[in-house]
C-alpha cells in the first residue's frame, strides 16, 4: 500500500489531486493509495507501517518558512527513510524531505521562480530516470533546495535551479523540484492557473515542450519510483 501525503492547502486543488491526479497514477502502481492530508484536522500516520512507500505532493506552503505541522511531517518522512522504504518528494514535498534529512534549513526563496515546461539538464544516470533521456517537465515554484551535503547526489538541474532532482545516499529516496505526476493535460491545467494568478508567470514560463507525448512520458518517472524496492533499514 502506498501512502500519498496531500500537502495542498486549497480545498479545490487538494480534491483534484485526490480525485484526478492519483487515480491517473494507479495503473502504474499495481497497488492502492491511502491518502493523508496535511491541511485537514486529522493526524498524520506516525510510522511507516503498514505502507510500502511514501509519495509527498507539492503545495502552496513555503518550505523556506516555519509552518505549524513541520515537525509532524518531517518525523513521518524520517520514519520511512529509517525503514528503508521508497520515498519521493515532489516540489514542496522535496523541499521538506531535504529539511527532514539534513536537520537544517536547506530551502530558500529562489532568485528566479520557475513556471511552465522546462527541459532538464541531466548530470548522471539514476534509476529514477531509467528509460528517459530528454526530459521536459512542468515547473511551478518560488522556493528551492540548496547547500545539500555529500549524502545527496544531485543528478538534474535547470539554468534557474541547480537542484532539480537528487537521491539520498544509496537509498530509494528521491526528491524532484518539478511535477512528474502531471502529464500533458494536467500540466497545462497548472500552467493556465499560474498564468492567471502568478505575477511573473507570463514572463518566465518555459515553453520547451515539443509534443504532448513528451510530457506524458514523464509518468515513467513515477513508474520507476513505484517499482523501486525497499532496502534494509537505514542506520
Amino acid at each position: 500500500m502506498i501512502l500519498a501525503l496531500n500537502t495542498i492547502r486549497s480545498a479545490e486543488e487538494a480534491k483534484h489531486f485526490d480525485d484526478v491526479v492519483l487515480p491517473g497514477l494507479r495503473p502504474l502502481a499495481n497497488d492502492d493509495f491511502t491518502i493523508a492530508h496535511l491541511n485537514r484536522a486529522e493526524a498524520l500516520p506516525d510510522r511507516a507501517e503498514p505502507y510500502d512507500r511514501l509519495l509527498i505532493s507539492g503545495s502552496e506552503l513555503c518550505a523556506a518558512e516555519h509552518n505549524p505541522r513541520d515537525a509532524e511531517l518531517e518525523a513521518l518522512m524520517r520514519a520511512f527513510v529509517a525503514a528503508g522504504k521508497p520515498v519521493l518528494g515532489i516540489c514542496y514535498g522535496w523541499q521538506m524531505l531535504a529539511r527532514a534529512l539534513t536537520g537544517r534549513m536547506v530551502c530558500r526563496r529562489a532568485a528566479e521562480p520557475e513556471f511552465g515546461w522546462k527541459a532538464l539538464k541531466i548530470h548522471a544516470t539514476n534509476p529514477l530516470f531509467a528509460g528517459l533521456d530528454h526530459i521536459v517537465t512542468m515547473h511551478s515554484h518560488y522556493d528551492e533546495v540548496f547547500d545539500l551535503g555529500p549524502e545527496f547526489t544531485v543528478f538534474a538541474s535547470t539554468d534557474a535551479c541547480a537542484v532539480q532532482a537528487a537521491q539520498y545516499r544509496d537509498l530509494p529516496v528521491w526528491g524532484v523540484q518539478f511535477h512528474p505526476e502531471l502529464g500533458y493535460h494536467q500540466g497545462e491545467r497548472m500552467l493556465a492557473s499560474n498564468l492567471e494568478s502568478e505575477p511573473r508567470a507570463r514572463e518566465l514560463a518555459g515553453q520547451d515542450l515539443d509534443s504532448p507525448e513528451q510530457a506524458d512520458a514523464n509518468l515513467r518517472i513515477l513508474a520507476n519510483f513505484l517499482a523501486a524496492r525497499a532496502v534494509e533499514a537505514a542506520a
